[in-house]
C-alpha cells in the first residue's frame, strides 16, 4: 500500500512539472535581477527599497523575513500565524531563524544585529481568511511522521522530528480532523487596521487558501509590488491535482492580465507550486 501511495505522489508531481513546463514560466534562479532570501527569490531592487512586508504563515521559521530585514534597514514586517506552536514559540522562532547567517555577516563592532533585526518583526496570532471572525483551525490528530520523502529516500531522524510538527488549515480536508478556534481577518481589514493604503511585499503560505488570497489581492485592487505565494495542490477531493492546476492557471492568467510578471520561485518535488507575482512597473524585469 505504501509503495502505491509513493507512486501516486510521484505521478502527481510529474503532472505539476508538466504544467510548469507548458506555461514556460521562467525560474527566478535563472534571472539576474533576483536575489535569494532564505527560501524565496525577490527582485533585489524591490527587496532593498521596500518599507512594508505582510507575511502570512510563519510556521517554525522566519528566515525569509529576517534576511530581508538584514538587507533592508527600513523594512517593517508584520507576521501572521495562529498555529499553536508558532504562538507558543514565536520569540524563539524569531531569534533563532537565520541567526548564524546574520552573525557571520555582521560587523562585530556594531553589537547584536540579530536582536535589532528581530525588533522589526511584529507577530500577530491571526489567520488569513476571506471573512473576519472566529473560525475553526483544523488539524489531523492521527498524523504520523513520514519516514521517506516523495522519492522514497529515507529521512534522517531530524527530518522525521521536524515533520511531526502539526499542520493547521482553515480547510477541513478529512472528516476526522479536529480543530481549535482562531481569530481570522481578510487582507483589506488588516491593511485598514495598520492604516496603510499599499503594501510593498506580501508572502502567503496559508495551507490551501491561495485561491482566496490571490483573488482578494486582485479583486480588491490591493496596491502591491511583489507577492510570493505557495499553492498547495492536494486539498481537492481525493487529492487530485488536476482541478487545482486548472484553478492555478486561472489565477496566474489573472495576475498577468493585471500587469504582473509570473515567475516560478522553486520547482519542488511536492504537491505544490511556489509562485512569484511581480508588478511590471515596480522593477527592471
Amino acid at each position: 500500500m505504501a509503495d502505491k501511495i509513493k507512486l501516486h505522489t510521484i505521478e502527481r508531481v510529474k503532472k505539476i512539472r508538466a504544467w510548469e513546463n507548458k506555461n514556460e514560466y521562467k525560474e527566478a534562479k535563472d534571472l539576474k535581477v533576483f536575489k535569494l532570501y532564505k527560501n524565496y527569490f525577490v527582485p533585489e531592487s524591490i527587496a532593498k527599497t521596500s518599507k512594508t512586508l505582510l507575511s502570512f504563515g510563519v510556521g517554525g521559521n522566519v528566515g525569509f523575513e529576517k534576511e530581508l530585514a538584514w538587507d533592508n534597514k527600513d523594512i517593517q514586517a508584520e507576521l501572521y500565524d495562529p498555529t499553536p506552536r508558532s504562538v507558543a514559540l514565536i520569540h524563539a522562532i524569531i531569534r533563532g531563524s537565520s541567526r548564524q547567517k546574520i552573525r557571520n555577516e555582521s560587523d562585530p563592532f556594531r553589537g547584536d544585529q540579530n536582536m535589532s533585526i528581530s525588533k522589526r518583526l511584529h507577530f500577530n496570532p491571526v489567520a488569513y481568511a476571506e471573512v473576519n471572525g472566529t473560525l475553526p483551525f483544523y488539524y489531523d490528530p492521527e498524523r504520523e511522521p513520514d519516514k521517506t520523502d516523495v522519492n522514497g529516500k529515507k529521512r534522517d531522524k531530524g527530518e522525521i522530528a521536524k515533520n511531526q510538527e502539526q499542520s493547521f488549515s482553515l480547510v477541513k480536508r478529512q472528516d476526522h480532523f479536529e480543530s481549535v478556534d482562531v481569530e481570522a481577518k481578510n487582507l483589506e481589514t488588516i491593511m485598514r487596521e495598520l492604516d496603510i493604503s499599499s503594501v510593498d511585499m506580501l508572502k502567503a503560505d496559508i495551507e490551501g487558501l491561495w485561491w482566496e488570497f490571490g483573488n482578494e489581492v486582485l479583486d480588491k485592487k490591493i496596491d502591491c509590488k511583489f507577492l510570493a505565494m505557495e499553492f498547495e495542490l492536494n486539498f481537492e477531493k481525493d487529492e487530485k491535482v488536476e482541478p487545482a492546476l486548472e484553478k492555478a492557471q486561472i489565477l496566474c492568467d489573472k495576475f498577468e492580465a493585471n500587469n504582473y510578471d509570473v515567475v516560478i520561485n522553486r520547482k519542488r518535488d511536492k504537491l505544490m507550486l511556489e509562485m512569484l507575482f511581480i508588478r511590471k512597473d515596480s522593477y527592471e524585469g
